[in-house]
């Protein structure tokens, strides 16, 4: 194979630049660099074969050619500037923005079965500090990062199909998981924005089960806990 690239997300930027975006085609891993309208881009690595990730440099309004090195593969018009105006309309995003999936298939072979009737979603990063603190700070306490841990916490409602009377597959399937060891209690799961936004992730977790009980008024709702095993891997949106 050679290196092809077959679009990028976001396709827009400001003109200030600094912003993240993921390049898809093949071959990635053999970049060995990246122009956007002609500027380089400093910082950009390969996730896989087939995703990049790279930080806009500055541009100029418009759109810009994004070039692969070596071979100059080139995605004409794929990245467009726009210039930021301080007086831009904000809106604001919605939590229920996220998607939850579970691989019922293989990693070979992934099955990617949406858990459904989700209520609440909260991701997290955790990161350990230590302290590295020494004489030539003049008094200031200084820390570095040396490790990372991501987690998922949801709560579904316990819902079943009008016709089947089943309960949701994907539900199931971290239900079953729960009450598992080794690789079959270590699922992999995927989130994203289910609005196309960048946001996009895949990793391997354990699952806990924890039902919320309650009144006799009360919906029968469940709390997920994902605890993530090793690294949380940047993907493309599948809502792209």
């Amino acid at each position: 194979m050679a290196i092809a690239i077959t679009g990028i997300t976001p396709a827009t930027a400001p003109t200030t630049g600094g912003t993240n975006h993921y390049i898809t085609g093949t071959d990635l891993n053999t970049v060995t660099g990246v122009t956007i309208g002609g500027t380089a881009v400093i910082a950009f690595e390969a996730l896989s074969a087939t995703l990049m990730r790279v930080t806009a440099p500055a541009g100029s309004a418009g759109a810009q050619n994004v070039v692969l090195a070596p071979g100059s593969v080139t995605l004409s018009g794929g990245l467009t500037y726009s210039a930021p105006t301080g007086d831009e309309q904000l809106v604001s995003t919605l939590a229920r923005k996220w998607k939850l999936d579970v691989n019922t298939g293989t990693v070979g072979s992934p099955v990617w079965t949406p858990v459904r009737a989700i209520g609440e979603l909260k991701t997290q990063v955790e990161s350990n500090m230590e302290d590295d603190s020494d004489y030539d700070s003049d008094g200031w306490a200084s820390e570095s990062k040396t490790q990372m841990k991501w987690s998922l916490e949801t709560k579904v409602l316990r819902k079943i199909g009008v016709t089947s009377e089943n309960y949701d597959p994907g539900q199931e399937a971290l239900r079953l998981a729960a009450d598992k060891f080794g690789s079959a209690g270590t699922p992999q799961v995927r989130w994203y924005d289910r609005d196309g936004g960048p946001e996009a992730y895949s990793g391997f977790a354990s699952v806990s089960w924890e039902p919320e009980g309650g009144e006799a008024k009360d919906l029968d709702t469940v709390t997920i806990k994902l605890s993530g095993q090793g690294k949380r891997t940047v993907i493309t949106n599948p809502a792209v």
